[in-house]
């Protein structure tokens, strides 16, 4: 980027007074200064003990002396409360047409370490691309070798150039995903910035969609390749234009779930999070392994220290439950050569010495239980158990139950479906079941569901959960234990052993916030889909016939 006028330093120092010498408003944009205060405090004890060893660099335009260099020493002499300062002047014809300031400020800056942020404001200032000026000055191939010879490694001439059409997209368009910021901090490649431009400026694309969709959020952080990018955005486009709802990104996190990868013992609740129904089905005591983590829990030494390993991670989400709130736990027992292990008995009982307030242990009987051997001398198994702790004795309690004889169920004409413009007539499964359940269970601590009921189905690729369970079991206590949601409020339901996630799909499909923990990245993985599907699939039109189904309630 040379000049036609020939810039020199003049061949002596010369001492001026303070007052003449002045920063630049182009080195203050340019440049952060204010945060280098120790730095001039530094100096300023340098020049006080042996004094002014290097010159400030100046060039005198309309009279000022405006630094080019040294401006940190400047504010050094300034707080030495000195009344002159030793000065290099940069003879530079200032009338040329092709003179800037700014361009001069970043010459003499070359060899400065510079901070992200000042690096995208020198590019931005030779380029010209804060001046809005369409017709650039005729020396631009200078300035993008200029560029490329001073940015680093990989600023080639074309990335220089390829980095400046994605700043003159985003001053037009925003830049919602950070793009330019995160390729001066060296997050993200050029290539990559300019690749995201180039999917959001399609015609079938946008932000509004990579909000939803979030797949070049994935795309930067190295989930996936271009290709794929391609192939996510034309799948998207065309299930949300043929009526479908399954794509294949999956959030972690919305106003309406989260996913909290990690085990239950070592992740810290948000301080502020408030809980109204734990609905949860622990590892069980020496059944199976659930993955390859060592420490996995279910294989201690003895059902006592089973016990107080367990009730340690459930006092986490307990001590968060509103007063009026409750905890459900699913728990099956174990036997040993015969001889029942009092695994169950030893969780109440812990449960209890931490000042957990106990309900109820509810029976959840299954007629398709696995038959046990008849070596093993005693009844087939039948039931597991739901135990019911609270958090004070005002827990809520409303219990209803919908009408057996209402045969037609379905939502009337005008249902539809996420991101279709057409008419449906469609009731999800799930609602089906729920109005069977609800109908079928009384108000006893015996409860009817089995096992193969609405129970989660892996998509290919994604690696079995060997215990996943009826979505109908907490649909029965959220129903009764929980106030029912409203426009103004969702309560929050809060599953610490996550698994396949079917307490979130219930949840989400009943209306409910809903937050889990999972140790195992893969059971993350299902647990999204399982999620971002239930969210899309949830119809509160039936949920709303299902309450004016209903045929009594009591109220304690």
């Amino acid at each position: 980027m040379e000049s036609k006028t020939q810039i020199t330093v003049t061949g002596t120092v010369q001492k001026l007074d303070i007052s003449q010498v002045v920063i630049p408003q182009e080195m203050k944009n340019l440049y952060d200064y204010e945060s280098r205060s120790m730095e001039v405090d530094t100096l300023k004890t340098s020049i006080k003990e042996f004094g002014q060893l290097e010159p400030i660099t100046v060039v005198k335009v309309n009279g000022q002396f405006f630094i080019v260099n040294g401006v940190l020493r400047y504010q050094a002499i300034l707080r030495s409360e000195k009344n002159d300062v030793e000065v290099n002047v940069l003879e530079i014809d200032t009338e040329s047409e092709d003179f800037s300031l700014a361009d001069l400020i970043v010459h003499t800056q070359i060899q400065k370490v510079k901070t992200p942020k000042e690096k995208m404001r020198e590019f931005i200032s030779i380029l010209r691309l804060d001046t809005g000026d369409s017709n650039p000055l005729r020396d631009r191939n200078k300035r993008y070798d200029f560029l490329s010879s001073t940015m680093g490694k990989g600023w080639s001439r074309s990335n220089v150039i390829l980095m400046m059409n994605v700043i003159n997209w985003t001053m037009k368009n925003g830049d919602e995903l950070n793009l330019v910021e995160q390729v001066f901090e060296d997050k993200i490649r050029v290539s990559e910035a300019a690749f995201a431009v180039e999917t959001l400026a399609r015609e079938d694309y946008g932000y509004g969609k990579e909000k939803e969709s979030q797949i070049l959020d994935k795309f930067l952080k190295g989930e996936f390749k271009k290709d794929k990018v391609e192939q996510l955005v034309d799948t998207f486009n065309y299930k949300r234009n043929e009526g479908f709802t399954e794509i294949e990104v999956y959030p972690i996190k919305t106003e309406d779930y989260e996913v909290i990868h990690g085990s239950i013992e070592d992740v810290e609740l948000p301080v502020n999070m408030e809980i109204d129904v734990v609905f949860t089905s622990p590892i069980y005591y020496k059944l199976r392994k659930y993955g390859d983590d060592p420490n996995e829990m279910g294989w201690e030494a003895t059902p006592q220290l089973y016990a107080e390993r367990l009730v340690d991670s459930l006092m986490k989400p307990y001590n968060r439950l509103k007063d009026s709130g409750s905890m459900f736990v699913n728990l099956g027992e174990t036997y040993d050569k015969g001889q029942c292990l009092g695994v169950i008995e030893n969780v109440v009982v812990e449960m209890i010495k931490r000042g957990a307030f106990y309900v109820d242990r509810i029976i959840w009987r299954k007629d398709s239980n696995k038959p046990i051997s008849n070596q093993n001398h005693r009844f087939q198994p039948s039931y597991e158990v739901v135990l019911h702790f609270a958090k004070s004795r005002n827990y809520y309690f409303n219990r209803f139950k919908v009408k057996k004889d209402v045969s037609d169920f379905k939502i009337s004409r005008g249902c539809k479906d996420y991101g279709w413009d057409g008419v449906n007539y469609y009731v999800p499964n799930f609602y089906k079941q729920l109005r069977t359940i609800m109908s079928e269970n009384e108000l006893h601590d015996i409860v009817t569901v089995q096992t193969n009921t609405a129970r989660i189905k892996h998509v290919e690729g994604e690696e079995y959960h060997p215990a996943t369970f009826s979505q109908m079991l907490p649909a029965i206590f959220l129903s009764t234990f929980s106030p029912k949601p409203t426009e103004d409020y969702k309560p929050l339901v809060f599953d610490p052993f996550l698994g396949g996630a079917s307490c979130g799909r219930t949840a989400l499909m009943m209306g409910y916030r809903f937050c889990g923990v999972e140790l195992y990245e893969q059971n993350v993985e299902t647990s999204k889909r399982i999620l971002a599907e239930s969210l899309r699939e949830f119809e509160p039109r039936a949920l709303n016939q299902l309450e004016a189904d209903k045929v009594y309630e009591l109220v304690a």
